[in-house]
């Protein structure tokens, strides 16, 4: 006998007696929480919304067995009655509409009445209009004439995230989604170190890294200075080699290209470029020399003219001291 373990199964319902209502199709049968011991519960599921009512509970113990299999759990076609063959290999049935189990009875099982046992299966799967779903907090799967939509909702029926986890990648057209999103940010994020306007020369390369999420890029560029108006910049940048489910070159390569044009007029109200400050500063040494020679000259010139006016003095004594000495000897005593 195969044996279920702590497998959920379906056992799907058939339209037989009156025991089946219209607001549910199928049973429901989980397994006790410490299987095999304990009680099993016995649900039916909703046919449009897919929820579970319990309807009884059942511990199928005989001679110390509670377990059943694959093949031990289907539907009385004349009657609608589940009936379930316990580890002993006897028949427990279950009326729905008395809520009462009964043992007992010989079955011969035919294929329309294993028709839809799902055995090993959980969550549920359940079909509603074009929409799929599965399990009791469903995955939803619609197909439309133009694409193939997939959400998830909760027990309530509100819209909850998708979430791929316990090491699982997530992969479109062979690519890592999460891988490839880091790259993105890794290759811009390099690119972004590059020169874009050459300063105080004609051509600027340069070298640049980033990272993002883990993931790294190099990159390499060069801007050049056409003319005072008109600068061109030109890079690339590439994710590091070995990464897995990275797809194709294209992928791993990003690429730039611009120009920079200066419109209106110059204006450098504040700022002066540096050859502008290299001629000016020129202009300002040629000056301080001339001043250097002008004032050398000028003291040249005062040092003569002091000679001068001391030996105009010197003269003027002489001259005033021969005049006096020519008074006194003319001068009669009295």
């Amino acid at each position: 006998m195969k044996k279920l373990f702590a497998s959920t199964f379906l056992v799907a319902s058939f339209i037989f007696g009156n025991q089946l209502k219209a607001d549910w199709t199928h049973w429901w049968i989980e397994p006790p929480a410490d299987h095999p011991i304990g009680s099993w519960k016995i649900y039916t599921i909703d046919n449009a919304t897919g929820e579970k009512s319990l309807r009884t509970t059942k511990i199928f113990e005989d001679d110390g067995s509670n377990d059943i299999g694959y093949d031990n759990a289907f539907t009385d076609e004349a009657t609608g009655n589940l009936v379930i063959e316990n580890g002993s290999g006897d028949f427990e049935i279950y009326n729905l509409e008395t809520d009462t189990w009964t043992n007992g009875g010989t079955y011969w099982r035919t294929e329309e009445s294993h028709r839809g046992i799902i055995a090993d299966r959980y969550p549920p799967i359940r079909r509603s209009g074009d929409t799929i779903s599965i399990g009791d907090n469903s995955l939803k799967l619609k197909e439309t004439p133009k694409e193939q939509q997939l959400w998830g909702t909760n027990a309530d029926g509100k819209i909850v995230p998708l979430n791929i986890v316990n090491g699982s990648k997530l992969l479109i057209n062979g690519r890592d989604v999460e891988q490839s999103i880091n790259n993105v940010g890794a290759l811009s994020a390099a690119l972004t170190g590059l020169p874009t306007v050459p300063t105080y020369t004609t051509l600027a390369c340069g070298l640049g890294t980033g990272t993002h999420g883990g993931d790294f890029a190099f990159s390499g560029g060069c801007a050049s200075k056409v003319n005072e108006k008109l600068s061109i910049n030109y890079a690339a940048s590439m994710t590091m080699p070995g990464q897995d489910y990275a797809g194709d070159f294209e992928d791993k390569f990003s690429a730039r290209a611009g120009f920079v044009w200066k419109l209106g007029k110059s204006n450098q109200p504040t700022q002066i470029s540096m050859k502008t400050k290299e001629k000016m500063e020129e202009k300002i040494y040629s000056l301080e020399e001339k001043n250097e020679k002008i004032l050398s000259k000028n003291k040249k010139l005062e040092n003569k003219v002091s000679s001068l006016i001391a030996r105009l003095e010197r003269l003027e004594k002489v001259a005033l001291g021969g005049s006096i000495s020519k008074d006194l000897a003319t001068t009669k005593l009295p």
